[in-house]
């Protein structure tokens, strides 16, 4: 199947998946008597020193987000900061714009202006994407320990099982960064049976997982890329209740805990977005503050306000380094997808 039949499929069962979600939702009491006017006049009466506050928080994730992949290329190359943060703000625009297919250009963006193996940026984008994915995990276990409202719904206690699940794929994680070549060679073997495109691929995983972990080199950078981690989660919270804050009301009495459990559920509403217009983000956002009983027009109203306010600077801030760089997107889509031809003909 070719790769633009593959997207448009994607995109179809991603609508249809939304499209069901969505109809199932408004079919509640709670959207029956939706009022509109009510919503609007939400929106404009938010309280902008909030705003403001989430917006500047958002800025600092992307420098938090910098200064993490700056620790993980130091053993390759000392980079710019500037240029980094250029390619987290360049990179996650070009996710909201045209979805999961612009995870490359963050990697080709500093592969080329830092002139490093676009391999060993898919690396770091492994490692990033573990690093946050144990960060959620975390968070959501937390939540649901320490969020009242969490407890009183009796999810409380699959906290326990979820701590003891991270703790087993960080020592997974441990291992395999201490043994990592007898441990690619042994699951290589013993999956000699598949195909050897599925082979290949499984190879390509596990040395580029091999590779991200030798990013870690000693206790320093791996405290110091900890230390970015924590802060960048604890904004990445913040945003939402900053965002909660500004609506006052029902959203306003969720707590930070509160926040981080509808963190949670948004981060999952991103495997399923319609690029460009979003979805599965907002909806997720909506359904998590029912947990809360914030009712339907305060709920979407914050789901709104929490997708421009991740999405709007950012693509702000991108279109003005774009211009000063006298690129397009386009332009970096076509890097992306040179760089990956280049270590497709070297492997």
């Amino acid at each position: 199947m070719k790769k633009s039949t593959r997207r448009w499929l994607g995109l179809g069962v991603t609508a249809g998946v939304l499209g069901l979600v969505v109809y199932h939702l408004t079919r509640s009491p709670d959207w029956q008597n939706f009022d509109w006017n009510h919503l609007w006049r939400s929106l404009l009466h938010a309280r902008p020193e909030y705003l403001l506050a989430a917006v500047a928080a958002s800025y600092l994730t992307f420098l938090l987000r910098a200064l993490r992949w700056r620790y993980f290329l130091d053993p390759i190359k000392r980079a710019s900061l500037w240029g980094l943060f250029a390619a987290q703000i360049l990179g996650f625009s070009s996710i909201y714009l045209i979805g999961r297919v612009g995870e490359a250009v963050r990697p080709a963006y500093i592969a080329r202006r830092e002139d490093v193996p676009f391999a060993s940026q898919l690396a770091i984008l492994l490692l990033e994407r573990i690093y946050d994915t144990v960060a959620t995990m975390t968070l959501f276990a937390m939540a649901l320990r320490l969020e009242p409202t969490a407890r009183a719904a009796h999810l409380g206690e699959y906290a326990y099982t979820g701590l003891i699940f991270i703790a087993l794929a960080v020592m997974g994680l441990v291992l395999f960064r201490l043994y990592s070549e007898p441990l690619t060679a042994r699951v290589e073997r013993a999956f000699s049976f598949l195909p050897s495109k599925w082979r290949s691929q499984l190879s390509r995983f596990l040395r580029s997982l091999s590779s991200g972990l030798d990013a870690i080199r000693d206790w320093r950078d791996l405290l110091a890329s900890l230390a970015c981690s924590v802060a960048l989660w604890f904004l990445n919270v913040s945003i939402f209740w900053l965002v909660f804050q500004s609506l006052g009301g029902a959203p306003a009495q969720v707590s930070w805990w509160g926040a981080a459990l509808t963190l949670v559920f948004a981060a999952a509403g991103l495997l399923v977005q319609l690029p460009g217009v979003g979805g599965g983000y907002q909806v997720l956002v909506i359904q998590a503050l029912h947990i809360f009983h914030v009712e339907a027009q305060a709920a979407t109203g914050a789901g709104i306000l929490a997708g421009v306010v991740a999405q709007v600077p950012c693509w702000a801030l991108g279109l003005l380094i774009l211009l000063y760089e006298g690129l397009t997107f386009k332009k970096l889509g076509a890097i992306a997808k040179e760089e990956r031809a280049t270590m497709e003909e070297k492997v």
